[in-house]
């Protein structure tokens, strides 16, 4: 529980701060990018203005293209209905290749644009239907620039994660120590307590014994057996619950024929199926084989049944099943009855929580059994859950292997 609290925390952590630093570093590269961009198609206009005077509003065929002069490492091509204009002048003595990239930017159907292709910033300008001045400038400083910016974002990014990921890890735990520690100190007192509870409780059980022997059977004495039988079942609900989620206490695990584990385990809860007039029909398929501890296994399958019995209706029918798919087995317990409230079907693995408390409290059940198989499950890495279909209220375990 504690380690999955810490999960929780470390990812809101990592996710909430890197989404802010991630965002920051990309939010200044993109606009220093985009700076370097638009500086560069500033100059090219700068430039043009200088190399050459066009009447861009009249027809092509009617501009002025007088005072028309190369400059160096500046290219002009105008594309009209997505070829290149031959009939424009400027055309002339272009290299093919960036004609082709002229003709490559004209289908972006962009209207006023710079950006970078190959080792030119180019900058569009749309002149009418289909026809596009667009103007290439050499700068290969430039272009260095703006792909150092992006090579030192991807770096930047990537060592904030790690840096994030390393705090983050760090104020986690720090955040859930003192948890930890207040976990610690009560699962001890569970298991102190429960530890002093069981010698006055075994005297109590001793004396009434004698009591019975000397006055006879009456109501008093049989109320107290009653509670004492009570208590025992919650001191060692309470002993098992504080071993299993002691990590130490994993006891050694062996290859167990789990088929039949399981119709041992439906054999002994025959009878008491029996005296609520419900059967317990079974579906298992053989020689299914886990490394397990036989008691873990015992105590999660006699917890479900006993759990699925009582909540059957009379004449009613629970059902067992066992079935491995792919890596995984399933067992499920399936009772005829009521269904769980959507709003409880998690909290009934919680410790002490039941849904019918009245009855609960009347059968002597404490809320412990399905919150130690649940831990019992997880030991194993596995989860169970609980749905309901068709009138059958259905829990499910998957257990890797």
């Amino acid at each position: 529980m504690i380690e999955k609290l810490r999960k929780k925390i470390f990812y809101l952590i990592f996710i909430f701060i890197s989404i802010i630093v991630l965002g920051v570093i990309i939010l200044f590269s993109i606009l220093n990018y985009h700076n370097t961009i638009n500086t560069a198609g500033m100059m090219i206009n700068r430039m043009t203005e200088i190399g050459f005077f066009k009447e861009f509003d009249r027809p092509p065929e009617q501009e002025n293209i007088q005072n028309r002069k190369d400059i160096e490492g500046i290219y002009h091509i105008t594309v009209k209905d997505g070829n290149i204009d031959n009939n424009m002048p400027n055309n002339d003595d272009v290299d093919e290749e960036i004609k082709e990239y002229a003709i490559e930017i004209s289908k972006k159907d962009v209207k006023n644009d710079s950006g970078i292709i190959d080792k030119y910033i180019y900058n569009v300008k749309r002149r009418g239907e289909n026809i596009f001045e667009i103007t290439f400038m050499e700068n290969e400083d430039a272009i260095a620039h703006a792909n150092t910016i992006l090579i030192v974002s991807a770096i930047l990014c990537i060592l904030s994660l790690i840096l994030i990921y390393i705090c983050a890890k760090k104020l986690s735990r720090t955040i859930v120590k003192p948890v930890e520690e207040t976990f610690e100190k009560q699962k001890q007192f569970i298991s102190d307590a429960s530890h002093e509870l069981k010698t006055p409780l075994a005297v109590i059980e001793a004396n009434a014994d004698v009591l019975e022997n000397e006055v006879q059977h009456n109501k008093w004495i049989t109320y107290i057996q009653n509670e004492i039988e009570s208590m025992n079942k919650l001191i060692n609900e309470l002993l098992m619950l504080a071993k299993i989620e002691n990590i130490d206490s994993i006891r050694e695990l062996n290859q167990i024929d789990l088929s039949k584990e399981l119709e041992i385990i439906i054999s002994m809860f025959e009878s008491m199926a029996y005296e609520k007039e419900i059967t317990i029909d079974s579906n298992i398929k053989e020689n299914i084989m886990l490394k397990a501890n036989k008691e873990d296994i015992e105590h999660i399958v006699s917890t479900l049944l006993d759990n699925a019995i009582k909540h059957t209706e009379t004449k009613k029918q629970v059902i067992v099943e066992l079935s491995k798919e792919k890596n995984d087995i399933i067992i499920q317990v399936k009772n005829y009855g009521n269904p769980i409230p959507e709003e409880e079907r998690e909290k009934i693995f919680e410790r002490f929580y039941r849904v019918d408390k009245s009855r609960n409290r009347k059968e002597k059940r404490y809320g412990l059994g399905l919150a130690i198989a649940k831990s019992t499950v997880e030991k194993y890495n596995g989860k169970i859950e609980v749905s309901y279909k068709d009138h059958f209220t259905i829990f499910k375990v998957n257990i890797p292997v």
